[in-house]
């Protein structure tokens, strides 16, 4: 079981094996979290509060998750990082109504540009890769499985179908590849 602490631990890890640092932020405390968290319907998924509590983001152009099978590494959001994420993209949603991709999703993800329920938590490169937690699944889905929105062509696909299964995987591929995703000091 890859726990959210384990999992950064095991980031860290890796930044110093190539002479590096990894740089969390300080959790917040409970109460500024909780009160970060409100407006996000108190559908956040176990697993994404847990990383939280660990601490409240990282650095940015310091990945500490990686797209299994891809090469681009993906900042920690903070948590106010990532209400504003949320919220500058509602925004953009109705921009994108009847908006189809050129290639169909995984059932298990709910159509739509941006539905309200998908919780940012990772992003790389001014947001045109986003990593989600679902907490509003299709049919099929599990509420907190993983899914990711690319630019250029945009794309919304399924990386994991819940928080303990994407960390176990990014970790193994970041581990695997780390020169790719620890920026040189």
């Amino acid at each position: 079981m890859t726990t959210a602490r384990a999992y950064l631990t095991a980031v860290a890890d890796t930044y110093r094996e190539l002479d590096a640092s990894l740089e969390l932020r300080a959790p917040l405390a409970d109460e500024e979290r909780d009160e970060l968290l409100a407006p996000l319907g108190g559908r956040v998924p176990r697993w994404l509060v847990e990383l939280w509590q660990v601490a409240d983001g990282g650095p940015s152009y310091s990945p500490a998750f990686a797209r299994p099978g891809f090469f681009t590494g993906v900042d920690f959001l903070s948590l106010s990082q990532a209400v504003a994420l949320r919220n500058r993209l509602r925004d953009l949603a109705g921009n994108f109504t009847g908006w189809q991709e050129p290639t169909p999703r995984d059932g298990r993800i709910r159509p739509g540009w941006f539905p309200d329920s998908w919780v940012p938590f990772g992003a790389f490169g001014g947001s045109t890769i986003v990593l989600f937690a679902d907490c509003d699944p299709a049919p099929g889905g599990e509420i907190g499985q993983v899914i990711a929105y690319v630019h250029d062509p945009d794309q919304i696909s399924l990386l994991a179908p819940d928080g303990e299964a994407f960390l176990a995987a990014s970790l193994e591929w970041f581990r695997e590849h780390a020169e790719e995703f620890v920026p040189e000091e």
